[in-house]
């Protein structure tokens, strides 16, 4: 087959420098790395905000993101988004409640603040499983779809050879990141996401331009009656979109996944030079994602309406075929090598964050606290890079096994869902235990095994339940199911100790229903009360309203662009007095200290 994009000389040199300057970054950064468990996992604990949540941003920009969006786009229109765009609600309770919360605790990744929480067997039971479910099973089957979509893009888009070219971005993201640890990945994560950023925008412009501009645009997309496809929320009348749209909305935001934040955005908060550059880090990497990134793919997705009319053949990718095609098209030499290498970049920034953080899971969490707790730290860094070989095999592994990328994605979402719940309450509630969470994520897995098992057996209405348009419903019911059982098994078990809660309460401090512990504890109780609440509704308006308002201004919508505006600067004040709140928390807990 022939590729959609021819590459000349100019672009090789240009990838090529790309992958030289990041192998000079792990070589250059490999000392300073290996000194501690602390330098190698968590930067030394001193991520300015723009770098950590620049990390952050760039982790989430896979090779296939802009792809992906562009050909949503084409399919389902803009409002086909809202299956990501409702995560700022999660993502602004974790930027003004739980970034500040999780530095105050203190602790090198997010699966050891279990037995900072928890005590007894069932904390120790929950953590080795989540440590063995987080970075074998989940983290593998994420680099085995982000492989195999590097892949498609590889062969299909460049009509490179996918084996030896994703061995070599492999290798040479291996070599930083084993070299490096997380200094090595964040600082190739900045310069990635200025590359990758850099290209966007470059053709998202370009292909605006060859549509006849913003005006004409939406006018002859109109004038073939693909209106639709210009919709920021769904109309009623698009069933399964609509039904989609509110599910994402009401319940996958906060029940599907860990609305405090987990993985590599915990890991990154952990890493941040204090709880004010913790919350800044969070703000700017949902501004980032939400608002910066999506419009440029966006832009793309619509013009390839007008400069692509009719269904691409599957062998070209299908709908998310149009992004490469354009690419091609649009870019001119020099300028297509950028974009390229912003391409690969998007890939080994995923790879490299899914590498280290899995294997501090391993290291830190299972042969640190369950196989030799008191080793020299050398001997954990050396771990770590054991841990980091294994967790790459994993992945290349799993990439042979995995053959379409969006039932990954759902089972993923499907064995997450309802726990979100139950992983904000224990910062907030002390009677959540450690049967609390596990009876969220036993109930999620097992009703998510039923039912697939079902489906399989072509049982009705199974079937069409693990099929991509029974989602909502599916997810519905899972939900449900394990709001039941997690409520059951913390009423039903003992609470924690309740020298544990004290312990827990005296460290971090945090905001809710801790009665008699906090006075207990005999520490100020915290004075944020809820105060958040203001910067989580003002980081909602600020995102929403720069999402729609820059919208309105590449499309030239006047109604997205003042609606929108309206709302930023609402959300301006808002997000200014959560700021201050956490300020104020943070020097009272210093103070406390």
């Amino acid at each position: 087959m022939e590729p959609t994009v021819h590459v000349t000389a100019i672009d090789y040199i240009i990838i090529a420098a790309y992958l030289v300057l990041a192998i000079v970054i792990g070589v250059l950064l490999g000392k300073r790395a290996s000194k501690s468990m602390a330098e190698y996992f968590a930067a030394g604990r001193t991520l300015p905000w723009w770098l950590a949540g620049t990390s952050m941003v760039a982790t989430t920009f896979a090779a296939d993101t802009p792809l992906a969006v562009s050909g949503l786009v084409r399919s389902q229109g803009i409002a086909g988004n809202w299956f990501w765009w409702n995560g700022v609600f999660a993502n602004m309770l974790g930027t003004f409640l739980f970034a500040p919360l999780w530095r105050r605790s203190g602790v090198l990744t997010d699966l050891e603040f279990i037995q900072l929480r928890y005590d007894g067997k069932a904390a120790h039971f929950l953590r080795g499983f989540r440590v063995l479910y987080s970075s074998l099973v989940h983290n593998s089957i994420v680099m085995g779809w982000v492989i195999l979509a590097a892949a498609k893009i590889v062969r299909n888009t460049f009509g490179w050879n996918e084996s030896i070219t994703l061995g070599v971005l492999v290798v040479i993201t291996f070599i930083y990141t084993l070299s490096a640890g997380l200094w090595g990945v964040v600082l190739t994560d900045f310069l990635q996401f200025i590359l990758a950023m850099t290209g966007a925008i470059w053709l998202g412009i370009a292909a605006l331009n060859a549509a006849g501009g913003s005006v004409s645009l939406v006018q002859q997309i109109g004038e073939r009656g693909l209106m639709e496809r210009l919709a920021l929320i769904p109309s009623p009348q698009t069933r399964d979109l609509w039904l989609a749209f509110l599910a994402y909305m009401l319940l996958q935001w906060w029940s599907v996944g860990r609305p405090d934040g987990e993985g590599y955005i915990a890991q990154r908060i952990l890493a941040s030079r204090d709880e004010r550059h913790a919350t800044l880090a969070f703000l700017w990497f949902a501004f980032a994602h939400y608002v910066l990134r999506p419009w440029w793919w966006i832009l793309v997705g619509l013009a390839s309406l007008l400069l692509l009319p009719g269904a691409i053949p599957k062998e070209l990718g299908g709908d998310e075929g149009a992004y490469p095609i354009l690419m091609g098209r649009l870019l001119p030499a020099g300028i297509l090598g950028v974009m390229i290498a912003s391409l690969l970049a998007a890939f080994m920034s995923t790879m490299d964050t899914q590498m280290n953080w899995a294997a501090s899971y391993l290291t830190n969490d299972f042969y640190r606290a369950y196989i030799r707790k008191n080793a020299p730290d050398g001997h954990y860094v050396l771990m770590g890079r054991v841990a980091t070989t294994v967790i790459l095999l994993l992945g290349v592994a799993a990439s042979l096994v995995t053959e379409e990328i969006s039932k990954a994605w759902m089972l993923l979402a499907g064995l997450n869902a309802g726990i979100g719940t139950v992983s904000v309450l224990r910062w907030l509630w002390w009677r959540v235990s450690a049967w609390s969470e596990l009876g969220a994520m036993v109930t999620a897995l097992v009703a998510n095994v039923v039912m697939h098992v079902l489906g399989w057996m072509k049982v009705e209405p199974f079937t069409w339940l693990i099929e991509k348009q029974g989602f909502p419903l599916r997810l519905l019911i899972i939900v449900s199911l394990t709001q039941v059982a997690w409520v059951a098994a913390t009423l039903l078990t003992r609470p924690e100790p309740r020298e544990k809660l004290v312990e827990f309460y005296r460290r971090v401090r945090p905001p809710g229903w801790w009665g008699s512990i906090a006075q207990e504890a005999g520490v100020p109780p915290s004075r944020i009360g809820w105060q958040w609440l203001f910067g989580w509704l003002g980081g909602v308006f600020l995102i929403y309203g720069g999402l729609f308002a820059l919208g309105g201004l590449l499309l030239w919508q006047k109604a997205w662009l003042i609606g929108g505006g309206i709302a930023c600067l609402l959300g301006i004040v808002g997000v200014r007095l959560g700021l201050q709140a956490v300020a104020r928390q943070y020097a009272e807990a210093s103070e406390a200290r």
